[in-house]
């Protein structure tokens, strides 16, 4: 008899959880500390176990000369919640453990774009993947709701196209509005990403009348009323008020890149169109999006947002991975652009240069001025080659 007997299972998994729970203790006294998780997610999930307001409780003071006040949205308290219950120093491991199983998950969430096997968790090793482990950042959690959301509104799609080939099958059309809807709000933990992420996916869905749109509407504009409810009125100016304090240096804009070199800040504007209509016109071109196109346009989200830093940079592992698949040329011209850059006084593989010089070299500018495409620029995910 070659499977396993429940109880086989049962005492396997009890013993990869004690060895785990060993490791997360002898590894959490010299695990570094957490920029973010430390300054405010840490904190915020203490002062909700302890039945304070998290988005008006006190934060200590950082060498960024401003609080890390809490405002991400009320949705994200649960997730961290659990971590509030560990002491800081175990909180801070099993954070980053988390964190890398939530972007191993996104990663094998794949698969409808190409990738095969184990070999997409090496993206985890890339520069902009351990930044946003070793800040302890959220935005993991985004690139997972966004792959999700992207399978599952493509999955529909797909289904619906193979039941219109063969009546005979029996397809269901919609998956369950619920996972949408947790995926959305994944996304929507980071506003000024998620926005960008979730626009085209909404207009997708309007354009082909998904159901799911009203479900995921409703719960939506409910959560975002829970939000208000426990959010102070000066929220949302004090978070703009605190980007503009808060270590401009750091962010990695347009703005920002524009200022080190001296170069007047209005040509940004140029830029974030430019990025928007290429992109607009590469869907139009194809009928739809495509995993490739996706993959171009959480990149492009990294260019156009008015407030993003180098930890986001995990929104580039799809694009990276696809380079890995279908444009090694012109990786290995970005990798010697980058290598480039950041012998220079001001270069940060962190800074939007990095998002910029990947997507140029990325975007498919033959196909666009030729004004058609072949494969692997397809319409359904699970298409390309």
């Amino acid at each position: 008899m070659n499977g396993r007997s429940p109880y086989q299972t049962l005492l396997i998994l009890l013993l990869a959880l004690v060895v785990l729970i060993a490791a997360v203790i002898l590894i959490a006294p010299q695990m570094p500390r957490l920029r973010d998780f430390d300054q405010t997610f840490y904190p915020a999930a203490r002062y909700m176990l302890a039945g304070e307001n998290p988005y008006t409780a006190e934060y200590i003071e950082t060498d960024q000369g401003a609080p890390p006040d809490f405002f991400s949205p009320a949705w994200l308290l649960p997730i961290l919640l659990p971590f509030g219950l560990l002491p800081q120093e175990i909180a801070r491991t099993v954070w980053v453990l988390f964190l890398v199983g939530v972007t191993s998950v996104a990663l094998l969430q794949m698969q409808a774009w190409g990738f095969r096997g184990l070999r997409p968790l090496l993206l985890i090793l890339l520069p902009w993947a351990l930044i946003t482990l070793l800040f302890g950042q959220v935005t993991p959690l985004v690139l997972l709701g966004a792959i999700w959301a992207l399978n599952l509104v493509f999955e529909e799609k797909a289904e619906h196209g193979a039941a219109q080939r063969d009546a005979s099958k029996s397809v269901s059309r919609n998956a369950p509005t619920i996972k949408l809807v947790l995926a959305f709000l994944l996304i929507g933990i980071k506003p000024q990403l998620g926005i960008f992420i979730a626009a085209p996916l909404l207009l997708e869905m309007l354009w082909r009348r998904d159901r799911r749109l009203i479900g995921l509407s409703i719960v939506g504009g409910l959560l975002l009323g829970l939000t208000l409810l426990i959010t102070p009125p000066w929220l949302i100016s004090k978070a703009a008020a605190v980007q503009e304090i808060t270590a401009p240096l750091w962010k990695s804009t347009l703005e920002r890149e524009l200022t080190l070199w001296g170069w007047p800040l209005w040509f940004a504007q140029p830029v974030r169109v430019l990025v928007v209509l290429t992109m607009a016109y590469w869907a139009w071109l194809q009928k739809g999006t495509s995993p490739l196109w996706w993959a171009g346009w959480l990149t492009a989200v990294l260019i156009i947002t008015p407030y993003t830093r180098a930890y986001d940079g995990i929104l580039l592992l799809p694009i990276f991975g696809l380079m890995i698949m279908h444009r090694r040329r012109q990786l290995a011209l970005f990798i010697g652009i980058m290598a480039l850059y950041v012998q220079l006084p001001i270069g940060e593989l962190g800074s939007v240069v990095a998002s910029l010089t990947v997507w140029l070299l990325f975007v498919p500018w033959r196909g666009l001025l030729r004004g058609r495409f072949e494969t692997p620029y397809t319409n359904l995910f699970g298409a390309a080659n």
